[in-house]
């Protein structure tokens, strides 16, 4: 059992990637934004700055930081890179709905039950949220992040099956596979949101990659 104290802090895997999460600022104009506070934290990807996002599970889910609003929808899309150095990007899935008001950490999981296609093994896919206020046809900020689906190591692959909730989440988070880190403790948090282990391990693991400023945000249903 891994005690909330001992919980690891994530090792990223830089790939000289570009930084990704911080979004680009809201660019309507003062007072016609949908952003409710400008001063609160913004749209954020909850993903490592400089970070390829590892993950074993062909349908990740992807997380971030949605603010207080009253936008009109938000746009998700995933793209396979073709090219990064030619800047050629193939559409993979997209899907947009009107989000809550609320703030907090929104959770999108890409479904098979949808027929979604499983994503390749060693196949690099770029991620990006935006998000729309009223009238306006142009996002008004945008977050985004990287994912791979990894083969692991056989006894890597073992651990993982063999543990749950903050266990898992310590070995992925020691192993640089983030997308598995965040979901096991996002199930555990879901199916016991008091469960004071979980909740000072999901803080650590945010707290280690800098996103302090959202490490206490609830988890949006």
């Amino acid at each position: 059992m891994v005690s909330a104290e001992a919980f690891p802090a994530y090792k990223p895997k830089p790939r000289g990637i570009p930084q990704v999460r911080v979004s680009g600022g809201t660019r309507s104009p003062l007072g016609t934004s949908c952003i409710a506070d400008p001063q609160a934290p913004q749209l954020m990807s909850v993903f490592p700055v400089d970070d390829l996002g590892y993950t074993t599970n062909p349908y990740p889910a992807f997380q971030w930081y949605m603010p207080r609003n009253n936008a009109s929808h938000v746009e998700f899309n995933l793209y396979e890179v073709v090219s990064e150095e030619n800047g050629i990007y193939q559409p993979v899935y997209q899907t947009a709905f009107v989000p809550g008001s609320a703030a907090g950490i929104a959770t999108l999981e890409l479904a098979q039950s949808t027929g979604f296609s499983p994503l390749e093994l060693n196949t690099y896919y770029y991620w990006s949220v935006d998000v729309y206020c009223p009238d306006d046809t142009t996002a008004v900020m945008t977050a985004e992040g990287f994912v791979e689906v990894l083969d692991p190591e056989p006894a890597l692959m073992m651990s993982l099956e063999d543990s749950a909730g903050v266990a898992q989440a310590a070995i992925a988070a020691e192993n640089s596979i983030w997308f598995d880190a965040t979901r096991a403790l996002t199930e555990q948090l879901r199916t016991n949101p008091q469960d004071p282990q979980a909740i000072e391990s999901w803080q650590t693991l945010l707290e280690s990659i800098g996103l302090d400023d959202i490490a206490t945000a609830p988890l949006l249903p």
